[in-house]
Parts: C-alpha cells; structure tokens; sequence
C-alpha cells in the first residue's frame, strides 16, 4: 500500500490516500456540474483504499446542494474544495479533488468528463457506493 499526502492551499485540510494503486490506475474524473467546473475539480477514489482528512477546528465547512445528500469539504481559511463525503449506511465514502490538494501524480492527464444528470437519487447513490472510497474525518490540528 502506498500513502500519498497533500493538503488545501493554506495547509489547514490535510488528506492522506492509502491506495494500492498508482497514480496512472486511478481513474481521474471531471465532474461537468456547476459547482466542479467552477472549482476546476478532478477527483479520484479507489473503492478498496482510505482517505484520511484531518482539519483544523473550525476550518472545514459543509456546503451541499442539488440533492442535499452530499457534503462537499471546502477550507475555511483558503477556500479551497478539499473532497466530497457521504455518509451512507453509517460508513463514510469520499471523492478527493487531487485539484484542490495538489496531489502529485495527476498533472497532465486528460480526466473522464462525467455527467450525473439522468441519474436517480437512487442510482446515484449506488454509484457512490460502488465507487466512492471508505474516508475518515477527523477535526484536529493536523500533523505535519
């Protein structure tokens, strides 16, 4: 297993991906909803990896729109779109924009432009399940 780090702009959201693949065998996609092209978004997940987020108190804030089942984390002090959670069944899944964390090992790919807007709130919640990774938040001072 392999551990990759990066963090939002100001260093307040601090993730770690535990994955078994490379950088090249994660899928990288382009969401084409409003909020993913404003924020220049690409997000990866690995179903049998972990991502860990550490914020410092008070530095995580929740946005969610269009069906409210999904929290996106955006930095409070830099504003940056960390990753998207939710929580489904009692266990967290995630997305991570390697966009917003600067994640090594994505630069120069083409993402897969992806549109959800068929989808039932059903069916999206079972591509997520399906594809999204187990995540772990915790609010604390992050570690360096």
């Amino acid at each position: 297993m392999t551990q990759v780090v990066g963090h939002c702009h100001c260093g307040a959201i601090r993730v770690e991906l535990t994955t078994a693949l490379r950088a090249e065998d994660l899928p990288l996609r382009a969401c084409q909803c409003s909020f993913c092209r404003r924020h220049g978004a690409l997000t990866i997940s690995d179903p049998k990896g972990l991502l860990h987020i550490e914020a410092a108190p008070g530095s995580a804030n929740r946005y969610r729109f269009g069906l409210g089942i999904t929290d996106f984390l955006l930095c409070s002090e830099c504003g940056v779109y960390v990753a998207a959670t939710m929580e489904t069944e009692g266990r967290l899944t995630a997305v991570l924009n390697v966009q917003g964390v600067n994640l090594p090992g994505f630069q120069g790919r083409t993402p897969i432009p992806m549109i959800y807007d068929d989808e039932t709130p059903e069916e999206r919640v079972a591509r997520r399940v399906d594809r999204w990774m187990p995540a772990v938040f915790v609010e604390t001072q992050p570690s360096a």
